[in-house]
């Protein structure tokens, strides 16, 4: 099938033909429409958690980035990690977009599934039609049309990002617990308090792990998770801003007490709700690991295009 191009301001009276459409939003999404050069249609705005991270012997030649690994430090040995997500979201949604293969970039609202095309609305309610001879889905987030999901997700990742007013400098970059509450802490130079190179001040992140019924329940709220952060931080030997000088002994300071505030919750469903594939649907559950792993390199009009970019 081909495309049918329209001229601008009237594509709501036309129906745009793709052999292949993918929907979704993740890394697993754009990886799998970068290697197979099909057009992608995001269904959310929401892009990788900043403290989400590849495996750190995974190859990302194939889309042109140097394998990288960083070490954080933490209250014993340090953590390493390799490239983050957002870094390679970044890296492959750039050549897409110029490629002309996410067609409505930002602007979803919502998707219906009706046989084999694509009601798509946007921000300023206009309707975009799409058939297609088949469907693949990675997030079925504002996609409606598509059934009753055979599993539901049970599991949600929590981030509570924090605000530290008191006891932003010291050295280290990460906590981890054995809870699910607040399971990992990330700390990171506070664009709130300017973020430059030399501004050693920090702000955190935490990420817990919950049910449904824990987001409702208090001992699992943000005012827990200050707790314990502010726990673990004490125990670490930090302390708050300066408070005068300590006269009977010299060279040493007062200082105030730790002090965190919570700034904003963000849930994301862990676990992708499961369906059943049909003749024109295939769900596809796969990894940006394993996409990768399995995916072959193909020497079309859009590696031209990342090469060129990398190339300058």
């Amino acid at each position: 099938m081909t495309t049918v191009l329209t001229p601008p301001g009237i594509m709501i009276k036309h129906t745009y033909e793709y052999d292949e459409i993918v929907i979704g939003h993740d890394l697993s999404a754009l990886f799998y429409s970068y290697f197979n050069c099909k057009p992608l249609i995001l269904n959310s705005t929401r892009k990788p958690f900043l403290f989400d991270f590849l495996d750190i012997d995974i190859e990302l030649e194939k889309v042109f980035m140097e394998p990288v690994e960083y070490e954080m430090a933490t209250r014993s040995e340090p953590k390493k990690v390799g490239c983050p997500t957002i870094t390679a979201w970044d890296r492959v949604c750039f050549p897409l977009s110029l490629a002309g293969l996410m067609p409505i970039a930002d602007k979803v609202q919502a998707i219906r599934v009706e046989d084999n095309t694509l009601r798509v609305t946007t921000d300023r309610s206009r309707l975009i039609k799409y058939k297609f001879n088949k469907l693949t889905i990675f997030n079925d987030e504002n996609v409606a049309g598509i059934g009753v999901p055979t599993e539901h997700n049970k599991r949600f990742k929590v981030i509570d990002w924090i605000d530290v007013r008191s006891g932003a400098t010291h050295q280290f970059d990460y906590f981890g617990t054995e809870d699910d509450l607040a399971k990992e802490v990330y700390f990171y130079p506070s664009p709130r308090l300017g973020g430059g190179e030399k501004d050693k001040r920090k702000d955190c992140v935490s990420v817990s792990y919950m049910n449904k019924e824990q987001l409702d329940n208090f001992d699992f709220s943000d005012t827990m998770v200050r707790f314990k952060i502010l726990k673990m931080m004490k125990e670490q030997g930090i302390r708050g801003m300066r408070n005068g000088r300590d006269k009977r002994r010299p060279g040493k300071y007062y200082h105030y007490a730790v002090k965190i505030e919570p700034r904003k919750r963000e849930v994301i469903q862990l676990d992708k709700n499961k369906y059943e594939n049909t003749e024109l649907i295939n769900y596809d559950y796969r990894t940006p690991e394993e996409i990768l792993e399995q995916s072959e390199i193909s020497y079309n009009y859009l590696w031209k295009i990342n090469k060129h970019l990398m190339q300058g």
